[in-house]
């Protein structure tokens, strides 16, 4: 008992120091990730009501300001090199002369980005912009070289909007080539334009106003391929048949073969001929 005493009484003048459990230290590290995480992640009462903020038609106006201002831009930047104005310009520049400066930062940012991809503009190393036209012309003499290039090519006529977008005074520039070229009235996109074909001089044939006539006072607009058969036949003429396309299997059918004779393989030859198998299919009597 005395030497109980005396332990108990050592024990209690040495300092101790209580140390936590393993599971509260990494209770106590995780508790401010949990919170984090808890404020990180929205509710769903919070994204309904950022959807519910969200507003489609002002979305919807902004996007057609700011194809509004692009094109505003290109019809611009198309003005001077009708001008002759061939400097390059920056998207600043090009606002100050359109004398836009109620832009926001998030509209100019989606310009820069756009602005480079736009088949009518050009941008230099120096982040200028310049027009491009759909062809490099010039001049008279420029045109003719390009409507018979076309011409050689096999890439048909150019319209005359299309010029238009290249050189002033379009109209007049073709009608000065005279007959180096033929124009013909068209519609695109239903409106009403003009295609310049090249005038070939060595194409050009002569021809009897005899089958001129003739040539016009046929016509076959209302008829079909089948109808000028018939009346092809009916008259004693016949058509090119043998230029039709030949008629091949379908898809879902497999071509005819020809049948051939076909050798059957004998089994058993080596037993025959050493004599163990007879043959009695062959009455020897």
């Amino acid at each position: 008992m005395k030497q109980r005493e005396a332990f108990k009484k050592r024990a209690a003048a040495l300092p101790t120091v209580q140390s936590r459990p393993q599971a509260e230290k990494r209770a106590a590290v995780d508790a401010p990730k949990k919170e984090k995480s808890k404020k990180a992640k929205p509710t769903p009462a919070a994204s309904v009501k950022n959807v519910a903020n969200f507003d489609y038609k002002t979305a919807k106006q902004s996007m057609a300001n700011n194809f509004g201002n692009l094109a505003k831009i290109v019809d611009h930047m198309k003005k001077r090199h009708l001008e002759q104005h061939t400097w390059a310009l920056t998207l600043e520049e090009i606002l100050e002369e359109l004398q836009i400066f109620d832009l926001s930062n998030k509209t100019k940012q989606w310009l820069r980005e756009v602005m480079p991809n736009n088949p009518r503009l050009n941008m230099s190393e120096e982040n200028k912009y310049i027009y491009r036209p759909p062809f490099k012309i010039t001049n008279r003499k420029s045109l003719l070289s390009l409507v018979k290039r076309h011409d050689l090519d096999g890439k048909g006529g150019i319209l005359l909007s299309e010029l238009a977008e290249c050189i002033p005074n379009a109209d007049k520039t073709v009608q000065a080539l005279g007959d180096a070229v033929c124009t013909f009235p068209t519609s695109v996109n239903k409106r009403k334009d003009k295609v310049i074909f090249y005038n070939d001089p060595e194409s050009q044939v002569q021809m009897d106003e005899e089958f001129r006539a003739l040539w016009r006072t046929v016509a076959v607009d209302h008829l079909d391929e089948k109808k000028v058969e018939e009346y092809l036949q009916k008259h004693g003429i016949e058509s090119m048949k043998d230029l039709a396309p030949k008629k091949t299997a379908g898809a879902g059918q497999a071509p005819k073969r020809r049948a051939g004779n076909r050798r059957q393989k004998v089994h058993n030859v080596h037993l025959t001929e050493s004599g163990v198998l007879k043959d009695y299919s062959i009455d020897k009597h």
